[in-house]
């Protein structure tokens, strides 16, 4: 492979990165708001169970 198909490879994987991440995390943030919102709303312990076990994942995305 020459230089310019490594460097549109590396340039491919750095946007899938860029594509996927960011709304990950500003999603799970949403997600975890609205989930815990619910929460204290209903008083719904299904709802505080998924909160908990997302920012779990929230953790990891900035971990």
């Amino acid at each position: 492979m020459d230089v310019e198909v490594l460097s549109r490879l590396q340039f491919a994987f750095t946007v899938a990165f860029h594509y996927i991440y960011p709304p990950l995390s500003i999603g799970l943030g949403l997600v975890m708001v609205v989930m815990e919102g619910l929460y204290l709303r209903t008083g719904n312990d299904a709802y505080h169970r998924l909160a908990r076990f997302w920012t779990k994942i929230f953790a990891l995305t900035f971990g």
